[in-house]
């Protein structure tokens, strides 16, 4: 154990007892409102559900705010996957606009779960999301905590989403049942908004200048970095929430709205002496606020600023090339040599792999090892997406040609992919009257879109990612042979984690990414980690090290650092496995017997089944599906 390990064992204990002090107080002060407001303890819950007109208003006016939420939901879901949770997103009003389910039981009120629902103070009384948004802090809010009886089975917690300069624009939340709490909740929904709001400040926020900052050098370049923005003259332009807090502003409202901010009245020295000494290196620096405090700091100019906004969950620079993915693998080594031979020669990619193993950012570093790495790097998810949308997000449309259709229409992905890169997640399951008119656009290079008679040239390289066998869905007729000829150039391969011969190289780097390369790994973990199936390929471990390097607050990563999911998932699959799984089989026929034996132990229960292997139901639907169980 490192020697440093206790002292930040006991500040992250300190600063836990402080955190539920101050929900405890923000809960009595939440019953205090619902008593004074008069709302019925007793009642039913109203269930306050919005008309899908207005609800088709609210999704337009913060349409911004889904984009960026949409990956960190995602990866949210990913964390708590098999806990029967919603991870819910609202907007400043507490509207539920978007969820993602993990089989949250009916019993838990899940029809007031659903977009469009209000879980303001005033409809639902105390509860997460809507004393969260009053009190403008984090908060759980636990079984009998809630106000009204009806949300007594419900275990929610929520965090409070702020845009650039203080205003809040949104609350993210986990809910399950109450009778199954999750421990950590609260810290990953903290950790997916901080996400969230980073996103939206680079996507906002404007100034000539930026000024990265924190007290220990270690934090800069990571989520809670502070990022001061200013003009040409040293006026501040925005700020980050880390960053008020680091300047001793207050968090409680728009300082900038109210007053004109300069350099010097922050920091100990004057704006023509910073920009001489400072915009001249990428090197860390010492800064002093004028209260003698002394932070670290590195500058950016709005040039930078625009280039490192966030366009995906995983950092722009983890992706930059194709040589940062080989950590020894000789099955990826392969794939990476492949695609340097015919990079940069129109010559489309079909990337092959299972769930998790890392497609689209294999797909990004193509991207970023192209002449086109300037340009955008367009990513749609053709499974994602429901199939009366998918058309008009590929293809755009014009100015009222459809119903809720956007006044002024929309772009479509393939035009704004012109002149970058088009990637196609998931592209086994395009329906094939879409297959057709991509075939088209493949040909001709030109797209027309809906309700308009005008054909727009596009230029894109074609990158496009599957778990699924194509040539099978081929000979069924379910995707078009001379599609998949279109897009099969070259199709490589990417091994499953389980199959990787780099675990440990695989995990430097995305530590490394994480900003967090110093975090040590204690031997039970590394151990633990070798023989672990991993369902989830490297999107599960980049998750389960995301989540133990917050929970160990730079403490060496131990068992106490890892999921209690995670953990009953090594348990459940290594009982299947040791017990009744003849020695001797390939690593693929273990999980595939693996596979058969949950189905017989659960009796087909497919989401007991998915626990037990602690994989998706989506994953599980498919291997069902491929080994004639399905």
């Amino acid at each position: 154990m490192s020697k440093f390990s206790q002292p930040s064992s006991q500040q992250a204990s300190l600063a836990m007892r402080d955190d539920q002090r101050a929900i405890a107080e923000a809960i009595a002060r939440s019953w205090r409102r619902c008593m004074v407001k008069g709302v019925d303890e007793q009642a039913p819950a109203q269930d306050q559900i919005i008309t899908a007109q207005e609800l088709a208003q609210r999704l337009e006016k913060n349409r911004l705010l889904l984009t960026h939420a949409e990956p960190e939901m995602l990866t949210l879901s990913e964390q708590i996957a098999h806990t029967r949770s919603l991870v819910i997103l609202t907007d400043n009003d507490g509207v539920i606009l978007r969820t993602k389910s993990d089989g949250i039981e009916e019993n838990t009120i899940r029809a007031s779960l659903l977009p469009g629902a209000s879980w303001s103070e005033e409809h639902r009384g105390t509860n997460a999301i809507g004393t969260a948004l009053v009190e403008r802090s984090p908060i759980s809010v636990q079984g009998a905590e809630h106000f009204m009886a009806y949300h007594h089975s419900l275990s929610c917690s929520a965090v409070p989403i702020f845009a650039a300069n203080n205003q809040l624009v949104a609350t993210l939340d986990v809910s399950n049942d109450y009778s199954a709490p999750q421990q950590h909740t609260l810290a990953l929904v903290k950790m997916a908004a901080q996400m969230v709001e980073n996103r939206l400040f680079h996507a906002t926020a404007t100034g000539e200048i930026g000024v990265h900052f924190h007290a220990r050098p270690e934090f800069i370049g990571t989520l809670w970095e502070g990022l001061a923005l200013f003009d040409a003259q040293g006026q501040l332009q925005a700020i980050n929430r880390s960053g008020q807090f680091q300047f001793g502003l207050p968090l409680d409202e728009d300082v900038l709205s109210v007053r004109q901010v300069q350099f010097e009245e922050v920091f100990d020295e004057s704006w023509s002496a910073f920009k001489q000494r400072c915009l001249s290196t990428d090197l860390l620096f010492p800064l002093h606020l004028r209260n003698g405090a002394r932070l670290f700091a590195r500058v950016s100019s709005k040039a930078t600023l625009i280039s490192s906004r966030p366009a995906v969950a995983v950092p722009r620079e983890s992706a930059a090339s194709l040589a940062l993915l080989d950590s020894g693998d000789p099955q990826l080594k392969l794939a990476i040599a492949q695609v340097k031979q015919v990079l940069n020669r129109e010559i489309p990619i079909l990337v092959l792999g299972e769930t998790g193993a890392g497609k689209e950012l294999f797909s990004r570093a193509i991207h970023d090892a192209s002449t086109r790495r300037d340009k955008p790097f367009i990513a749609v998810n053709c499974a994602a997406l429901p199939e009366g949308l998918i058309e008009a997000e590929l293809f755009g449309y014009e100015e009222g040609a459809y119903t809720g259709a956007k006044r002024k229409g929309n772009v479509g992905k393939i035009q704004q992919a012109d002149g970058g890169t088009l990637f196609l997640d998931e592209i086994g399951d395009m329906p094939l009257s879409l297959q057709a008119r991509l075939l088209r656009v493949l040909q001709e290079r030109c797209i027309t879109p809906l309700g308009s008679s005008k054909s727009v040239p596009v230029n894109f390289m074609l990158v496009s990612a599957t778990n699924q066998k194509l040539k099978d869905k081929v000979a069924v007729g379910e995707f078009r042979s001379d599609l998949y000829y279109r897009i099969n150039g070259l199709t490589v391969q990417l091994p499953a984690l389980r199959q990787r011969q780099d675990l440990q190289p695989l995990i430097r780097m995305i530590l490394q990414v994480e900003q967090a390369g110093e975090a040590h790994i204690s031997d039970e973990v590394m151990a633990l980690f070798s023989r672990h199936p991993w369902p989830g390929n490297v999107r599960q471990l980049h998750n389960v090290l995301r989540t133990a390097v917050a929970l160990a607050d730079g403490a060496v990563i131990g068992l106490q650092h890892l999921t209690q999911d995670f953990l009953d998932e090594l348990e459940c699959v290594a009982a299947v496995m040791v017990e009744t799984i003849p020695a001797g089989l390939t690593l693929k026929a273990q999980s595939d017997e693996a596979v058969r034996l949950a189905m017989q132990q659960q009796a087909g229960n497919i989401s007991a089944v998915a626990r037990q292997l602690g994989m998706s139901r989506n994953t599980l639907y498919r291997r069902l599906k491929a080994l004639n169980l399905g």
